[in-house]
């Protein structure tokens, strides 16, 4: 195996094992992965929409639209128009729903503090802007593969 295919395999095996990881303490915390995800993404104060979320956390349309549901039905989100949008919505924690996510994500964000303290003991804090980088590109490949095969 070259150089770089052992590169890119011991990247995509470590993202597999951090989304596992994640998988598996969701379901310790007794919620769903996709849930857990969420939740996070909207834990950082602003308002966002659907198609926000899709786009920056890369999740289905059709799961996202679920889990709002979800959310939105237990209290823990509201919905509310966005100017000069006619389908999209702001979504944003309610108090019952930051009560919520700060029960869920504590040791979520516990865990994430002490593994990333340790990881910067032996690694600059750049790695995460690499990793980043190479995300974006590999997105970028993937799409412009699926478009040529797309016109073919």
């Amino acid at each position: 195996m070259d150089e770089t295919r052992s590169s890119v395999r011991r990247i995509i095996k470590a993202v597999c094992i951090l989304d596992g990881a994640y998988d598996r303490f969701s379901r310790e915390l007794g919620i769903k992965g996709n849930l857990l995800w969420l939740l996070y993404a909207l834990d950082d104060g602003n308002f966002h929409s659907q198609k926000q979320i899709c786009e920056d956390w890369f999740f289905h349309k059709t799961t996202i639209n679920t889990l709002i549901k979800q959310c939105q039905a237990e209290g823990y989100v509201t919905l509310r128009a966005i100017p000069g949008q006619k389908r999209e919505l702001h979504i944003q924690l309610t108090d019952a729903g930051r009560r919520y996510v700060r029960q869920m994500l504590k040791s979520v964000y516990e865990a994430e503090d002490a593994a990333l303290q340790t990881t910067l003991q032996t690694c600059p804090p750049e790695f995460i802007a690499h990793l980043e980088t190479f995300v974006k590109h590999l997105k970028e490949t993937f799409t412009n593969y699926t478009t040529k095969e797309e016109q073919t």
